[in-house]
């Protein structure tokens, strides 16, 4: 019989008492405990192997050859490391073995399977060090754990049953295990019953800051794929041109140009407001670190910084983590809408492959103007950051790939969507401010707007097809028409980098 494939999640809130939510707690700062523990052996470990012979003459061949001839040599190290203990198993054997003491102090509340779950992810973030481009492994700061994952159900650590959630430890000598049941909020709704019909691969508690409190949640890991709730479907093609805050969509029935998560707004002027606030009452309680001019008095190398913080202003920092959380979900919520919308209008989609990571980071070069002053090197951090337009596309993405419909990335740099026009097959490069642009035959086309309907005619990852956009023009040119008249006519105020006033 064949295994069904795909993992779909379901989460669920846990009805938790005050007794049971200080366990909970407990076990939370044991694995961050934990992970801790393990990532400082394993950099000591790390350290000492660096310091050998064999390696230290390894690391200078590597440097040595030329990038073509390094793969033998990489393959030596990998094997050098994986000798010194540096495996997921090894990781796990140094966290829960009967010679580690690590899992074995905490066995009543922690069990085996948990503490490999621990130590898998403390490997993951040494493998992307080690063999990817990973830049350092950093430590779990005091309470930023957010989860706790056990890779069974029902047989080690923990089990779920009947609106039931059972939390135990594992027996050891002298130490009984410590158990808790927790009541879990029953299924309200038809998908989160077929959701529970289906078999539990492996589940973890999730915990999340909400006003003043943590609050507790079942996050359950099924087989299969989730369940399609009654939506509508499209057929054909649709173009999608994604900015750092805005999109624009083309297909046969609709033309679209939107600001992404456009809910945050409100919470993320207030959370500005709530930071000057905070930053002015840092610098009260600080003067000593401080420059005349407000810039950071940095100290000596070796020393560190001291930091005194009023209670005004941790109330204010939990204000602003509130308002965090919250368009966390908004944004989460309103892209989710969106693909569903997007996906309503064709089972084709096309848009641009981008590197967002890319675009957050500053410039390298330094450049001045023409009056010699220095520009900034900031590009699109906050916008990115606000507005995650990743986030919309993987989960698009991710619900297409449900459906059985595509997403097509073509290459940016050789399609050159905002640079192309198809009335003359002519390439003209455009400024950044340039928002609206003339076509060889005389038609003014919004930039956005055009590159998703060049994005929609594609021909392949690379060109578009001149002859589909002859086809498709006139009923785009009315249906954009139509989409600048809204805009211009909803009474809101818009991006600047829509160019409709």
């Amino acid at each position: 019989m064949a295994t069904e494939t795909g993992r779909c999640v379901l989460t669920l809130p846990l009805l938790t008492e005050p007794w049971q939510e200080h366990i909970i707690e407990k076990r939370f700062s044991i694995v961050e405990h934990l992970k801790n523990q393990l990532i400082a052996m394993e950099l000591r470990k790390l350290k000492n192997l660096r310091r050998t012979k064999a390696y230290r003459q390894l690391a200078e061949a590597i440097e040595a050859a030329p990038k073509d001839q390094r793969a033998a040599l990489y393959r030596a190290r990998k094997k050098m490391l994986q000798d010194a203990g540096f495996s997921e198993y090894a990781f796990k054997s140094d966290m829960q073995s009967p010679d580690s003491p690590m899992q074995r102090h905490f066995s009543m509340h922690i069990t085996a399977k948990i503490a490999q779950k621990a130590a898998f992810d403390v490997w993951t973030a040494f493998k992307k060090y080690l063999f990817s481009n990973g830049k350092e492994v950093h430590f779990h700061k005091h309470g930023t754990l957010q989860s706790v994952t056990c890779q069974t159900n029902g047989q080690d650590g923990m089990k779920y049953t009947d609106n039931i959630f059972t939390w135990s430890g594992a027996n050891s000598k002298g130490q009984k295990a410590i158990t808790i049941s927790i009541h879990v909020r029953p299924p309200q709704n038809d998908y989160e019953r077929e959701m529970l019909k289906k078999p539990v691969k492996y589940m973890r508690v999730v915990r999340q800051w909400v006003k003043s409190r943590y609050k507790y949640y079942l996050q359950l890991t099924l087989v299969g794929q989730p369940v399609q709730k009654e939506r509508k479907f499209g057929a054909g093609r649709v173009g999608l041109d994604i900015g750092t805050r805005s999109i624009a969509i083309s297909s046969e029935t609709s033309v679209q140009l939107r600001e992404l998560a456009e809910g945050v707004n409100e919470n993320h002027r207030k959370k500005l407001l709530l930071q000057r606030k905070m930053d002015r009452s840092k610098r009260r309680t600080n003067p000593g670190n401080y420059n005349p001019d407000g810039t950071i008095h940095r100290p000596p190398k070796g020393e560190r910084m001291h930091w005194n913080y009023s209670k005004h202003y941790k109330k204010l920092a939990g204000k602003v983590r509130e308002l965090e959380r919250k368009n966390a979900a908004i944004r989460k919520y309103e892209h989710t809408c969106l693909a569903n919308e997007i996906l309503s209008l064709g089972d084709e989609i096309y848009v641009e492959k981008m590197s967002f990571s890319g675009l957050q980071r500053r410039a390298k070069e330094t450049k001045k103007d023409a009056k010699g002053r220095y520009l900034r090197k900031k590009r699109f951090g906050k916008s990115l950051a606000n507005k995650a337009p990743a986030t919309l596309l993987q989960i698009l993405k991710t619900k297409a790939a449900q459906t059985g419909q595509t997403v097509q990335e073509v290459d940016t740099t050789a399609f050159r969507a905002s640079q192309f026009d198809h009335t003359s097959g002519q390439y003209r490069k455009l400024m950044l401010s340039e928002r609206w642009k003339t076509l060889s035959s005389g038609d003014r086309v919004q930039r956005d707007l055009y590159s998703a309907f060049l994005l929609m005619n594609s021909a392949d990852k690379e060109h578009s097809d001149r002859a589909l956009c002859d086809a498709t023009f006139e009923n785009f040119k009315r249906l954009h028409d139509a989409e600048v008249t809204r805009i211009q006519n909803d009474g809101k105020k818009h991006l600047s980098s829509f160019g409709i006033d």
